[in-house]
C-alpha cells in the first residue's frame, strides 16, 4: 500500500532523524574564538558560534556534563563533526530519576524544601601542602559511604577544574557515575542553574565584541596541554573595575593608576573624543550605562548578574538549595557578594563546611574578601590542619623567618600552628645565588645573586626534572618563556604547551600556581612590576615561596 506523499515524506524524515541519533557520553564543553568544542567519549565535536541556537546548546550540554546523551543531527550536518541538539538519553542513566521527586530541581539537579532538626557550620584552615582538599574530598567521600546520595552534596571550588578533580576521585573511588555529582562546581554554574539569569541568555564573546569591538578577550587554559579546558576571559578596564565594585557591594567603581590610564584611553578611543582625568566618572558611568542597556535589550545576563541575582534579598527562598553537606573550597578567595550567596546556601544546609587559607588570599585585589571567611559564624572550634606533606624544613624555616612576620602585620590574621614535612628524605635548599669562581687561585670565590639567565641555564641542565617557574606577571612569565624556547626547552607557559607536552616545565603566575607543589620551584621577579605586587601583599610572596617540595630557586635580575 503506498502511502500519501506528505505522510510518507514524514515517515521518510523520521528515518533519517533517526539515522543521526548517536548515543555518547558527554565529557566536558569549552569554546575558543571561533567554536563551541563538545568532548564526548567517542572524540570532540564542534558548533560554530555565530549560529543562532549555540547558547542554549552550550547550556544543555553543561548540564549533561558526565551523562549518556542522544546527539542528534539533521540535513548536511555531519554528525561525526557538528552538535546541533542533544538530549539526556534517560534509558542510560544508572541514578533515580530526577523529575520523579518532588522535591528536587529537574535542572539544577538539587534538592529543594528540606528541613534539618540540627545544624552545623564548621571551618578549616589548610596552610600549604597540609592536604586541605583531599580532606574535603574524604569528608564528602565519608558522607556518601554514610549513605548520603551525592546529588546531595554541594562542592563549590574556585574553578570548575578543581570541582571536576574532587568529582572525579570520589566517583573513581566509589564506582558512581560523575553524572550524580551535578553540584561539584564553582558558584556561577550553580546560581545559573538556580535561575540566576532570570531566563536570559548568558552574555558571550560575541556579544561584547557587538557591544563594543574594543573589548579584549585574553585565552586561558585551565590545565595544562588540555586545549578543551580552554575558556576565554574578557578583558576591559572600564568592565573590569565595575566588577570588583560590585563583588565587593561597593557604590562606585575606583579608577587610579594603570586602570585609570587605561580606562581614559579605551574610553576616548571609544567615544573619539580625548577625555581628560576630570571627567573619568562621568564618561564611565555613561559607558557602563550603554553596556546594561546593551544586555537589556537583547534579554542578556553577564557573570555578575548572575551571583546578584541570587545574593539579592527578593531571590525566593524556596529555590535555595537545602543540601544535606555543603562544601566551600577556596573560601578566602571568594567575594563579599558571593559570601552572600553562601549565606543563604549555609542558612539551608544540614552541615557547612568552609575551608581555605587566609594567608593565601591573593585574590583581594579582584574582588576577594578574606575577611569574612575569618568572620564566617560557625558551631564548632575552627581546625587547622596541622602537618605540610609538601614543605621540608629548611625551606619552611626560610619563609618562617622572611615572610610570616610580615603577614602577622595584618590585624584580621588567623594565627597558625603547622610543621614542615617531617617524612622529607632531605631538608630542602634555598637557592637565591650562584658562586662566581674567583680570577686569582688565591682569591675567594664571590657569590652573585641567581639571575634569570642562569636560571634558565640550571632549567635547561635538568629539564627532565619537575619544575614550577612563577612570576607576579604575565610578561615576566612570557619573558621565561621565550629563554626556554630559545633553549629548545619543552614546557607549558599559561598551561599552553611550547614545544611539545611531553615534559614537567611550568611557567606560570603566583597566581595561578596556588595548590601546586614541585620539586623544583622557582620565583622570578625582574621588573617594577614584578615587584610592585611582591611589596604590596605579603601573602604573594608566601604563596610563591611555598611550592617547593625540595629546591627553593629565587632570582631577582
Amino acid at each position: 500500500m503506498l502511502l500519501p506523499l506528505q505522510s510518507g515524506t514524514k515517515q521518510l524524515s523520521c528515518i533519517f532523524e533517526k539515522l543521526l541519533e548517536v548515543t555518547l557520553k558527554l565529557i566536558n564543553v569549552s569554546r575558543d574564538q571561533k567554536y563551541l568544542y563538545i568532548q564526548t567519549d567517542e572524540g570532540s565535536r564542534k558548533q560554530s558560534l555565530n549560529w543562532r541556537g549555540v547558547d542554549q546548546l552550550e547550556k544543555k550540554c553543561r548540564s549533561l556534563i558526565g551523562h549518556e546523551i542522544i546527539h542528534t543531527t539533521s540535513g548536511a550536518w555531519d554528525k561525526d563533526v557538528w552538535f546541533q541538539d542533544v538530549t539526556l538519553n534517560k534509558a542510560a542513566q544508572n541514578v533515580v530519576p530526577i523529575g520523579s521527586d518532588s522535591s528536587m530541581s529537574f535542572d539544577g539537579q538539587f534538592s529543594l524544601g528540606k528541613t534539618w532538626a540540627s545544624r552545623s557550620v564548621r571551618r578549616i584552615y589548610g596552610p600549604p601542602g597540609t592536604g586541605k582538599t583531599t580532606k574535603l574530598v574524604n569528608i564528602a567521600k565519608a558522607a556518601i559511604e554514610g549513605g548520603i546520595r551525592p546529588e546531595d552534596i554541594g562542592y563549590f571550588a574556585f574553578t570548575n577544574v578543581a570541582a571536576d578533580e574532587a568529582r572525579d576521585r570520589i566517583a573513581n573511588n566509589l564506582d558512581l557515575e560523575p553524572a550524580r555529582f551535578a553540584n561539584f562546581s564553582t558558584l556561577h554554574s550553580l546560581t545559573t542553574r538556580m535561575g540566576g539569569n532570570e531566563g536570559k541568555s548568558l552574555c558571550q564573546k560575541e556579544h561584547l565584541q557587538r557591544f563594543d569591538s574594543n573589548i579584549g578577550t585574553r585565552e586561558e587554559w585551565l590545565r595544562a596541554g588540555d586545549p578543551f579546558s580552554v575558556v576565554v576571559r574578557p578583558e576591559h578596564p572600564v568592565l573590569s573595575q565595575y566588577s570588583i565594585m560590585f563583588n565587593r557591594k561597593q557604590q562606585k567603581p575606583t579608577f587610579e593608576g594603570k586602570s585609570l590610564d587605561d580606562a581614559l584611553s579605551i574610553l576616548s578611543r571609544y567615544y573619539g573624543l580625548i577625555i581628560d582625568t576630570s571627567r573619568v566618572a562621568e564618561f564611565t558611568e555613561k559607558y557602563f550605562q550603554e553596556y546594561e542597556f546593551f544586555k537589556k535589550s537583547n534579554n542578556l545576563a553577564d557573570f555578575n548578574d548572575v551571583i546578584f541575582s541570587v545574593a539579592k534579598a527578593s531571590f525566593p527562598a524556596e529555590k535555595i538549595p537545602t543540601f544535606e553537606l555543603l562544601i566551600i573550597d577556596e573560601a578566602q578567595d571568594l567575594s563579599a557578594l558571593q559570601w552572600d550567596v553562601v549565606t543563604k546556601l549555609s542558612s539551608k544546609a544540614k552541615e557547612t563546611i568552609i575551608a581555605g587559607d587566609d594567608d593565601q588570599a591573593i585574590m583581594e585585589s579582584f574582588g576577594a574578601a578574606p575577611h569574612l571567611f575569618n568572620e564566617f559564624p560557625t558551631t564548632v572550634p575552627d581546625e587547622v590542619l596541622p602537618v605540610s606533606y609538601r614543605l621540608p624544613r629548611n625551606i619552611k624555616n626560610f619563609v618562617d623567618k622572611h615572610v610570616v612576620p610580615k603577614l602577622g602585620n595584618r590585624s584580621d590574621r588567623k594565627h597558625k600552628e603547622w610543621s614542615e614535612n617531617v617524612d622529607a628524605i632531605d631538608d630542602g635548599e634555598v637557592i637565591r645565588s650562584i658562586t662566581k669562581k674567583a680570577i686569582n687561585p688565591s682569591d675567594k670565590p664571590v657569590p652573585e645573586p641567581l639571575s634569570i639567565n642562569k636560571l634558565l641555564r640550571i632549567i635547561e641542565a635538568f629539564k627532565d626534572e619537575e619544575w614550577l617557574i612563577m612570576a607576579p606577571t604575565r610578561a615576566t612569565c612570557n619573558q621565561i618563556s621565550t629563554g626556554l624556547a630559545a633553549l629548545k626547552v619543552p614546557h607549558f607557559c599559561h598551561r599552553q604547551d611550547v614545544l611539545g607536552t611531553d615534559n614537567k616545565i611550568h611557567v606560570q603566575t603566583i597566581h595561578t600556581s596556588k595548590g601546586m607543589g614541585s620539586d623544583n620551584a622557582a620565583l622570578v621577579s625582574v621588573s617594577r612590576g614584578d615587584s610592585f605586587l611582591l611589596d604590596k601583599d605579603a601573602r604573594l610572596l608566601y604563596v610563591a615561596l611555598t611550592r617547593a617540595k625540595k629546591r627553593l630557586f629565587i632570582a631577582n635580575r
